[in-house]
């Protein structure tokens, strides 16, 4: 297992070097086909990131010298984000002259912060010798009341989140939350402040704590487990950021377990345990933006270490490696793109409590309650744009799934099998996308519907 998630991850590293280099060349060029059909100089703006069509568009009417040094950048449509926060996110653009100045890089700086909507960038003449950028924004709506309830198979669950995904004005996150059902009582809390621009480290840090009856699931869905629990989890970390596109944390957390010695599985009831555990995670992530879908490719690495005190008084050191590797680009055109999602993750002497889910293997053909100290999967597939509307846009997905796992009652299993459906992007939220779809699982012959909302947090 162990030297089947090396080769993976050296494998995939190299390939996806190589495919941003193509992505980022691509969407430049249908930036660049979008600038030439623009009905305006000032549209053109927008979309130029050539920088020989910047030198003839700018200079077309004279109005703004290619020469001039941009010096500034003024932002109209700011409301509750800070203008310092994304002064320093926008630095680099400026010293160049106005001919230099990288359009598409700027965009994609943007619409990576996720906090904008209708984004409109020209150039503005100040002196003889200098110019600014002129930023015209709208603020999605980042203060969000989510409460919700679901009725399923003769149970309900009700609850609500309240997250500002923007707070203080400097993309810092909190979300606090509860959730009620007939067998669970949870409740969490979470900020995470963002890394400086110039060394200065962020943190986050999480509080969860539960009263639940966890009821775990095999590969066939059958239920293998089942038990009553008392939890209560903690932790922080510190977040550094490398460069423009490394990040590397430091985390420490804190987990306590307490079960009911009676189970519906003879022999199987998880002991009581209390777990303090040590991580690190070094993180990549590059992104280029075409108009429609943001390209980007991403690699994650981790390990976990920890010291295990349980009700027998044994002292354990369980420990965890994961890792996950992402690659999105455009195909053909603007509107169809290109995805592949890579992850794994491996435990040795774990805590059931701490075990991962199907999506730690990045597949959707699992039941919802499968729990696997050891998975390895992946997914590849296309995505298309249907349509734009004011409020977002709706796309279709598709793709094919693998995964070999360890089965909680069985030795490693390999499953596989297609999903697709549909995503919503929101445009007037700070909340990346909607998704649901329908997954088969062949081996089992087996359909599943998932729904699932995107946040990074």
């Amino acid at each position: 297992m162990k030297k089947i998630l090396l080769t993976t991850v050296i494998f995939c590293c190299f390939f996806l070097m190589h495919a941003q280099e193509q992505a980022t060349e691509f969407n430049k060029k249908i930036r660049a086909d979008s600038a030439k059909n623009a009905v305006s100089e000032s549209e053109a703006y927008d979309s130029n990131i050539n920088i020989e069509e910047n030198k003839e568009k700018v200079g077309a009417e004279g109005e703004i010298d290619p020469e001039l040094t941009v010096t500034r950048i003024n932002f109209t449509g700011l409301k509750k984000t800070r203008k310092s926060y994304i002064e320093g996110k926008l630095e680099k653009f400026l010293g160049d002259s106005v001919a230099e100045t990288d359009m598409h890089g700027l965009e994609t700086a943007l619409q990576l912060e996720g906090l904008f909507d209708d984004i409109k960038i020209s150039f503005e003449r100040l002196s003889d010798t200098e110019a600014a950028l002129s930023v015209s924004v709208k603020e999605k709506i980042t203060f969000i009341p989510l409460p919700f309830a679901m009725y399923s198979d003769s149970s309900m669950l009700a609850g609500g989140v309240v997250m500002d995904t923007n707070a203080f004005g400097r993309k810092d996150m909190f979300m606090v939350g509860a959730f009620f059902s007939a067998n669970a009582k949870t409740g969490m809390a979470a900020f995470a402040k963002n890394a400086g621009e110039s060394g200065i480290p962020g943190f986050s840090a999480f509080f969860s704590g539960s009263s639940s009856t966890p009821e775990i699931n095999n590969m066939a869905e059958d239920v293998v487990l089942k038990y009553d629990a008392i939890y209560f989890n903690g932790g922080f970390s510190v977040i550094e950021k490398i460069g423009e596109y490394f990040t590397f944390s430091h985390g420490f957390s804190f987990k306590s377990v307490e079960t009911d010695e009676i189970s519906d599985f003879v022999g199987l009831a998880p002991e009581s345990v209390k777990i303090a555990s040590t991580s690190l995670s070094f993180g990549y992530s590059k992104s280029d933006w075409n108009g429609v879908f943001m390209s980007t490719n991403s690699a994650s690495l981790s390990a976990e270490v920890g010291l295990t005190d349980s009700e027998s008084g044994d002292l354990r050191y369980p420990k965890s490696f994961s890792f996950s590797i992402g690659e999105q680009h455009p195909l053909f055109f603007s509107r169809l793109r290109f995805y592949l999602k890579l992850a794994g993750h491996y435990g040795k002497n774990t805590h059931i409590s701490t075990w991962a889910s199907q999506s730690a293997g990045a597949v959707n053909i699992l039941p919802s309650d499968f729990s696997t100290e050891r998975i390895i999967g992946g997914n590849a597939g296309l995505e298309f744009a249907v349509t734009k509307l004011s409020w977002g846009m709706i796309s279709i997905y598709g793709d094919y799934q693998l995964l070999y796992a360890k089965d909680f009652d069985k030795d490693y299993e390999f499953e596989y099998g297609p999903y697709g459906g549909m995503r919503f992007y929101l445009a007037k939220i700070a909340f990346p996308a909607l998704a649901m779809g329908l997954a088969y699982n062949v081996p089992e012959r087996t359909w599943r519907f998932s729904a699932a909302m995107g946040m990074s947090f």
